[in-house]
């Protein structure tokens, strides 16, 4: 298994992703990690972290994109030297099962599209999250790769978040809810409304409409929604337990509860976004994986590992399967 890492990309770039590849190889002894960046720059870190290992490789760029590059939708054609585009082209070129990058997210997806190409019958690949829960957790989908959408590519989302959620989740029993101001039918835009038409005849397993509020409590294995909502629904629960976490460690009387810390602290980890790692981008030909912009070390170890997961499960051979099966839809 090799799986190539943007070392450039991210905020916390080269460190972070140089020490979260060595906590990954530390305990997965059958994978290789091809570091594609700067080599001199790569060198400095593993001579500086002492991280000497014969499952890394290095594949050296002299070119890295920015989080505020000009045009990332371009970089193909602007960078082709960068780290993103050539760890993308080490897949496409089978020298590599799966890509992660914590960089620019509109260079990681509009090069993934020109390099690898999307799977047959999709519009749009979407950008898909696993959100822990008391119920086992559920897939979000979009949250980020589309703010502008149709009825028809949410309806796809849904297919293809389906198609995730049953892989991931180790079941063929998939519940999906479109996320929407109120569970009636008619509720929301103009857009839900007539996406609601379509999932209802089309999707195996359709709740119906389902409130932010209510997607932590509800058993519901795939929400589904625009981009733009998505996004602001991640950042909002990032932020909120982030907050909580700062507030209860500044309550003296807990510091001195340890049985009560031990009960809190795992709750609120498991809400942390470095837990979970990345979001792979479904309906590319290919495993993209999408860290956090401000990844750690703990993060990309994190992406690493589902990178890992999802190359040994052949996710991509498995969503287009079923989708020859079940892509039928119809206004």
């Amino acid at each position: 298994m090799k799986i190539a890492l943007d070392v450039m990309g991210g905020d916390n770039a080269p460190q972070s992703n140089i020490l979260g590849a060595k906590d990954f190889i530390e305990n997965n002894h059958n994978c290789t990690i091809i570091l594609v960046g700067d080599e001199s720059l790569i060198k400095e870190q593993l001579k500086k972290h002492n991280f000497d290992s014969k499952n890394i490789e290095i594949h050296h760029c002299s070119e890295s994109i920015s989080m505020s590059e000009n045009k990332p939708s371009m970089v193909f054609k602007t960078k082709p030297d960068s780290s993103i585009v050539q760890s993308i082209k080490l897949v496409k070129e089978k020298k590599a099962h799966a890509v992660i990058s914590a960089g620019n997210t509109a260079a990681l997806l509009s090069t993934s599209l020109f390099v690898l190409g999307k799977i047959d019958q999709i519009k749009r690949p979407t950008l898909a999250t696993h959100f822990p829960t008391k119920n086992g957790g559920f897939v979000l989908t979009d949250v980020g790769a589309n703010t502008d959408v149709k009825p028809d590519h949410l309806l796809q989302f849904a297919i293809m978040g389906s198609i995730y959620a049953k892989h991931i989740k180790n079941t063929d029993i998939i519940n999906t809810g479109l996320l929407n101001i109120g569970v009636e039918k008619n509720k929301g835009n103009i857009l839900t409304q007539k996406a609601y038409r379509l999932f209802e005849k089309n999707i195996k397993g359709f709740i119906g409409n389902i409130e932010p509020r209510y997607v932590f409590e509800k058993k519901v294995d795939v929400v589904v929604c625009d981009g733009f909502s998505g996004n602001i629904m991640i950042k909002l629960t990032e932020g909120l337990s982030g907050h909580l976490h700062d507030w209860i460690n500044s309550i003296e009387e807990l510091e001195k509860n340890e049985p009560i810390r031990n009960i809190l602290y795992p709750i609120f980890n498991n809400y942390n976004y470095e837990s979970h790692g990345a979001s792979p981008f479904l309906g590319v030909k290919g495993i993209v994986l999408k860290c956090h912009g401000a990844s750690s070390q703990k993060s990309i170890n994190s992406a690493l590992s589902l990178a890992n997961t999802l190359s040994k499960k052949d996710i991509i051979k498995k969503i287009e399967k079923d989708l020859k099966e079940n892509l039928i839809f119809s206004e």
